[in-house]
């Protein structure tokens, strides 16, 4: 399947000294089959309180079984080495609810890239995830409405009235956990 994912900012990361993470940061969203990076946040003292701000989507396809995937934040060193601070892990559950096409905003805890069972709290990335690999079609028209009494039926009108300004007329439609349509 194919996803747009807009890595908007990140909070309370800190380097491994315990200093903040600060500028020159960027986003990786690695699937098991692709990886994207967002741009250098040059700049996030004047942006986002001090944290790292990207508010940028890239595009990964996830394949089809895929237990989800990961957002990491990396900065570059001074001596030139790329250092991956924090992750989180992104459950495909938690992007694979809704109809096709829905916008999910989701924020995770990071953790230290170090991994392993003494892996630390790290800050927390917002994210936001859509499904782009799924045609969106208009759903069919409501069936038209017959007027019940010769006057109704005169006026061009509805027996039901004229429903308040801002309302809207439709029928439901429910989606299960599969994202198809239920009719």
């Amino acid at each position: 399947m194919a996803l747009e994912v807009t890595v908007v900012s990140a909070e309370e990361v800190v380097l491994p000294t315990g200093r903040a993470l600060g500028g020159g940061a960027y986003a990786v969203v690695r699937t098991a089959s692709a990886a994207a990076c967002t741009h250098v946040d040059e700049d996030s003292y004047g942006d986002c309180n001090g944290y790292p701000y990207w508010s940028e989507a890239v595009r990964v396809a996830v394949p089809a079984g895929a237990g989800g995937l990961a957002v990491e934040i990396c900065r570059r060193r001074s001596n030139g080495r790329v250092e991956t601070v924090a992750a989180a892990r992104v459950p495909a559950d938690d992007f694979m609810v809704g109809p096709p096409g829905h916008l999910h905003c989701l924020s995770y805890r990071l953790f230290d890239a170090a991994g392993g069972r003494s892996s630390r709290r790290n800050g927390i990335v917002n994210i936001t995830v859509r499904r782009t690999d799924v045609k969106h079609t208009a759903p069919p028209p409501p069936p038209p409405v017959k007027a019940t009494n010769a006057r109704a039926s005169a006026s061009g009108g509805s027996c039901y009235g004229v429903p308040p300004a801002g309302a809207a007329m439709g029928y439901p439609v429910g989606f299960p956990a599969d994202g198809r349509a239920c009719v």
